[in-house]
């Protein structure tokens, strides 16, 4: 565990970005922030305190591709943090997965845009940063993998498995793909983590209502559980 973090007894106070879709999804992490400012940008609140020996901003409020670029640029212009977290909820594709479970994004696609000039499709890769490289040996119960993002809630297993087909992948969701991409267009550092939320069939509105409240904190609780007891510096 030395090589990945430094504990407490470290000093530095590196900036974190959490993000989230919605307020739920990160309210784990202001919960246990020590608040220091509280502020408005592009009309979405956020917080600003410390976790551990880590300095960290919680914000969120936006839902498809471009509300997630645009913030997640702005906050990272105006914060400059060292890494960026996506914690936030997901449909699955791989039909292992079950609400609930996380997964770890290692790549990221936009499933419904067409790059004519392209013969592969635009794919960025998560970064081999510290916090990736230790969910990787200490957390055995994610799921990493490929996650792909769309405009449109998938409501249909005939469209999912379509879906399915064209892309290797574990989840859909509507933000990562951007997230990713605004973060490698930045050379930020970062990491996104889903929970499995809904099964994008026909139920996909019963289970998201259903499980939302019930998961949609896992992600966040999982890096407060790593920002309590190491310092972490990208």
């Amino acid at each position: 565990m030395g090589p990945l973090f430094c504990y407490n007894l470290c000093g530095g106070d590196p900036m974190i970005l959490a993000l989230g879709i919605f307020a739920p999804e990160v309210k784990p992490i202001i919960d246990q922030m020590h608040v220091i400012e509280s502020g408005e940008i592009l009309g979405r609140s956020y917080s600003r305190g410390v976790i551990g020996n880590n300095e960290v901003v919680a914000c969120s409020g936006f839902v498809g591709k471009v509300e997630t670029a645009f913030v997640t640029q702005k906050l990272i212009d105006f914060f400059q943090p060292r890494l960026a977290l996506l914690l936030s909820g997901a449909a699955a594709l791989d039909k292992s997965l079950n609400p609930g479970d996380l997964v770890i994004g290692t790549e990221f696609e936009e499933y419904d845009t067409f790059f004519p000039l392209s013969q592969d499709k635009m794919s960025i890769k998560a970064p081999d940063n510290l916090v990736m490289r230790f969910l990787k040996i200490y957390f055995k119960d994610g799921k990493f993998g490929k996650i792909i993002s769309g405009d449109g809630v998938v409501y249909s297993a005939e469209e999912r498995d379509r879906i399915a087909s064209s892309h290797r992948a574990l989840a859909l969701d509507m933000d990562s793909a951007a997230f990713a991409k605004m973060a490698h267009e930045n050379n930020q550092s970062f990491v996104v983590i889903k929970t499995i939320l809904d099964m994008a069939d026909e139920n996909t509105q019963r289970d998201f209502d259903r499980n939302f409240p019930i998961f949609c904190g896992k992600p966040a609780r999982l890096m407060v559980e790593l920002m309590k007891t190491h310092y972490i510096d990208r």
